[in-house]
């Protein structure tokens, strides 16, 4: 899973068309993109979701509100009545958070979900590996940048160097609890494609896979930056095969074209034509 697509939740007509495109997943958002006085409809709107969503066969997220809101609980019974499975909790700041999350999902008997926390503080940077490792039902951490910088008082930047720190302390964090690479904040000017190219590649560079989207654009373009090239997909196997006539004469070592090959290089060569099966390209 590659692309996130966040759609309000209360705006029926775009969600319908978020669940015919190709993003990897949907999430609909009963926080930030719906208003107050909205609330209960985005919730109410939910049911119908979950059916148009199963005719479609679509992956979808809810992102329901904060914990520290009154409407965290009500969303969480439209997202169990709708039978969405997948969802993602704002301004995660602790392991406390998914233990409330956790214990009022299986009072509803709620079985196989799966939890996306998104960090957005300080707080919550500093405390990911614990959030990260807190439950089994924990997908993948994600990073929402905009609510970071307000509250670590940054200044935002073209080259997001502001937040290079909590990027990588929640790809570490990911790292040392075993789950997938966290999602990456979003690119809120979709209409820059050559700065979203610039955020794309910096954050896959740190190790992140996967990034959330405000805009339908975004989608094919992020597909397209997560391909591995066919240099890289032509060199991982020229080592991959190297690597393996080596070990089959005794050697854990070899040198190819003047650069050393060992385990460590031989099994990220194995990891890109991983990823260059999963994506489908031939």
């Amino acid at each position: 899973m590659q692309s996130y697509l966040f759609v309000p939740g209360s705006n029926e007509r775009i969600i319908k068309k978020a669940l015919t495109s190709d993003a990897d997943i949907v999430i609909i958002d009963l926080e930030d993109a719906v208003a107050e006085k909205e609330k209960e409809n985005a919730r109410q709107l939910l049911s119908t979701m979950g059916k148009e969503a199963d005719l479609l066969q679509k992956s979808v997220c809810v992102r329901i509100n904060s914990i520290d809101t009154v409407h965290w609980r009500y969303d969480l019974e439209a997202v169990c009545k709708s039978n969405f499975k997948n969802i993602m909790l704002p301004k995660c700041e602790s392991a406390e958070d998914i233990k409330q999350l956790v214990h009022f999902i299986e009072q509803n008997s709620i079985k196989n979900y799966l939890i996306i926390p998104l960090i957005e503080s300080a707080k919550g940077v500093l405390n990911a590996y614990e959030i990260a490792a807190s439950h089994e039902s924990i997908q993948r951490l994600a990073f929402g940048a905009v609510d970071y910088s307000l509250d670590i008082g940054a200044t935002p930047s073209k080259k997001e160097t502001e937040l290079l720190f909590a990027k990588s302390m929640l790809i570490n964090s990911s790292a040392a609890a075993g789950i997938e690479s966290p999602i990456d904040c979003p690119y809120i000017d979709f209409n820059n494609e050559e700065g979203f190219i610039e955020s794309v590649k910096n954050a896959k560079t740190l190790g992140m896979q996967a990034k959330l989207l405000i805009h339908p654009k975004q989608i094919e373009l992020l597909h397209k930056l997560y391909m591995p090239s066919e240099e890289e997909i032509e060199l991982s196997k020229a080592i991959v095969q190297s690597f393996e006539e080596a070990l089959s004469n005794g050697k854990a070592a070899v040198a190819y074209h003047g650069r050393m090959i060992d385990y460590p290089v031989y099994e990220q060569a194995k990891r890109i034509i991983s990823r260059q099966s999963t994506i489908g390209i031939e």
